[in-house]
């Protein structure tokens, strides 16, 4: 008897068990294919898994499936392979296909596992959608793009089409295709993903975003549509996935609806975009259009590496330090916060130069934030072809996926993703020194621990921040007696056993959560600060800064890390540190002056718990640096005495 179900399966990460991404990839390709008419009088959509159930609650939403498709990344693609192989196993006459970034370029998918029957190979809305034809046609599938299958003993690939017109393409929000879910699951906090285009004109080589250098534009009414039914539905957090926001200018107006929808409903209260690469007088525009509103946390200033080898190795151009530096004055001087990303295991880097270029985004500014990834291999990114692999002597391990910001329960499924641990350029050694220097400079300096004491150090001293944060480094690792070594050591194998390690820190006082490495330093160092401070003394005291100074800088360090169960702040130096290291972030040094100085500053929000604390001042607040009173969201008054 033939079947007319199809089910599509979209699993995604679940935080704190209530919050929860709407399946957009899913709802895309259903979206499209049941706006035909053929399709809609032969085939009834009968469900979008999307929440991550054992895979036994999950078969158990499936019954006699004609078709189920499985919407594959690296945080799902081991779930999706086992329920797969599940329903195959009950239902073998179901077509199994697989989609997604997570689905490779080739047919090894096909060749590894004899469940699965259709790859496709780039966006899916229409090839799925001439599939379901084929099958109630009963054709073969040779002439639908983009895709491979089994013919009898033969697997066959498509003749590839790639570039789609997106014009008109319907919206699975204002099809209603998660109505239901919402009122399924009517105390989640659910989040959502937005498309303004799809495309990149650049071709970096670790990156697999988009299937096509040209940008394709999604009709402005159609975007609109998206962020009013957001914003009517009270979805708390919209990630904006176009790969370079800000590319058109027509993204102004953008930025600008969904501030008319969150003044007009309180929603979303989040618009998390991926700006673009080579920021510009938009971008800035944008930047001061979110920011000012509260909806975003902050403008990404992008580089990637420092190294022009490592930049010429992926394709890569960047703006100039000059204009980075530029860039970074003139948001600061608008309040808006910048962040900068970069990638650790690219080909060409050293531990010198990575660790280097780290510290002339300090020299160009960058106090605030820093990201730094570690390269990761997806199977369609250029760095994982062959060709690329032999040139710079590439090699990865599997790493379990780790359960960053959310518990990292996967209901009895890992998921691994794989990681760069060393190139011709950098041995493996390197690779995690590399690792352990960068978590050093994220914790005490972009987080704050010690920033202050690098800050002086650097304009009166003369020590570099590299010279700083390498004898930090060293100093940490010298002493096994300390508190401070026992963290940073636990850090350090976690690093280099990839294999095994959950790669992330957690404790439950800050929540069933994971944290990166350096969040979970700066948390469990503030949280010890009587041990950290009195482990740090011996380096502080090694810098040479003269006594009396050095005692009054001690205080204030301590005095602006922001706490929980605090409210308000007092701070009393007898030196103006406050004009001194708000002169520094704006690029207009001017030395410190012996002045009685008091400050201040009433917080814009207190914190109860340090579970709260976590949350609110790291996940949500470091961007801004959120975990110093001193930062800009702050109300401070400075008074002279």
């Amino acid at each position: 008897m033939f079947s007319n179900k199809v089910y599509l399966v979209q699993v995604n990460v679940t935080y704190h068990d209530f919050i929860a991404y709407l399946p957009y990839a899913a709802g895309c390709i259903a979206a499209y294919a049941w706006n035909d008419s053929e399709i809609k009088e032969s085939f009834e959509l009968s469900d979008i898994l999307y929440m991550r159930l054992t895979l036994e609650e999950s078969m158990a939403k499936i019954t006699n499936p004609a078709v189920v498709g499985f919407s594959c990344y690296v945080w799902n693609m081991e779930y999706n392979l086992r329920l797969a192989k599940m329903i195959k196993e009950k239902y073998p006459d179901c077509i199994i296909v697989f989609g997604g970034h997570n689905v490779p370029d080739n047919t090894l998918l096909l060749e590894k596992h004899d469940f699965i029957d259709v790859l496709m190979h780039s966006e899916g809305e229409e090839p799925f959608t001439l599939l379901l034809k084929a099958l109630k046609n009963s054709t073969d599938f040779s002439l639908i793009p983009d895709i491979s299958y089994r013919d009898k003993n033969e697997i066959v690939t498509t003749e590839k089409k790639r570039v789609y017109d997106i014009t008109n393409y319907p919206s699975p929000y204002t099809a209603g295709l998660f109505d239901r879910m919402l009122e399924e699951y009517p105390t989640f906090n659910f989040h959502a993903t937005l498309e303004t285009n799809r495309g990149c004109p650049y071709s970096c080589a670790f990156c697999d975003w988009c299937f096509t250098k040209k940008i394709r534009l999604f009709p402005m009414e159609r975007v609109k549509g998206d962020i009013k039914w957001i914003s009517e539905h009270k979805i708390p957090y919209c990630y904006c996935a176009d790969a370079n926001f800000g590319i058109e200018k027509r993204d102004i107006e953008t930025a600008n609806y969904v501030l008319e929808m969150k003044n007009k409903n309180g929603y979303p209260q989040v618009f998390k975009p991926c700006y673009a690469k080579n920021s510009d007088e938009t971008v800035f525009e944008i930047g001061k259009i979110l920011n000012h509103s509260g909806i975003d946390k902050g403008v990404t200033l992008a580089y990637q590496s420092l190294n022009p080898k490592t930049l010429e190795n992926i394709g890569r151009k960047n703006l100039t330090l000059e204009h980075y530096s530029d860039l970074t004055a003139k948001y600061a001087e608008e309040k808006i916060p910048t962040y900068t990303e970069l990638i650790l295991g690219l080909p060409g880097e050293t531990y010198e130069s990575f660790c280097e270029g780290l510290c002339r985004l300090l020299e160009n500014g960058q106090h605030n934030s820093m990201t730094v990834y570690t390269c990761q291999v997806y199977c369609n990114s250029p760095i994982a072809s062959k060709e690329f692999v032999g040139k710079y002597n590439i090699r990865w391990e599997r790493q379990p996926l780790h359960g960053i910001h959310y518990p990292a329960n996967f209901n009895g499924v890992q998921e691994y993703y794989d990681v760069v641990v060393e190139t011709k350029d950098m041995t493996k050694e390197m690779w995690v020194k590399a690792n352990m220097f960068s978590v050093c400079l994220q914790s005490f300096h972009h987080l704050g621990l010690l920033r202050c004491f690098a800050l002086y150090a650097r304009h009166e001293l003369g020590i570099s921040y590299y010279d700083f944060y390498n004898r930090l480094l060293d100093y940490i690792f010298s002493d096994k007696t300390k508190y401070i070594y026992e963290l940073f050591e636990e850090i350090r194998w976690k690093t280099e056993h990839t294999d095994v390690s959950d790669w992330c820190y957690q404790k439950d006082i800050f929540s069933k959560v994971g944290w990166y490495f350096e969040e979970g330093i700066f948390l469990d160092l503030i949280y010890n600060r009587d041990k950290f401070w009195n482990d740090i003394e011996d380096f502080t005291k090694s810098l040479g800064i003269k006594e009396e100074i050095y005692n009054e800088l001690l205080e204030y360090q301590k005095k602006i890390l922001r706490l929980p169960n605090t409210d308000i702040v007092e701070v009393e130096s007898a030196y103006d540190f406050y004009t001194y290291f708000e002169n520094i972030y704006d690029d207009r040094y001017s030395p410190l002056e012996k002045k009685t100085t008091r400050l201040h500053i009433t917080l814009e929000k207190k914190i109860d718990n340090w579970a709260d604390y976590a949350r609110e001042i790291i996940w949500f607040g470091k961007r801004r640096s959120a975990t110093l009173c001193t930062n800009s969201r702050e109300k401070t008054e400075i008074f002279y005495t």
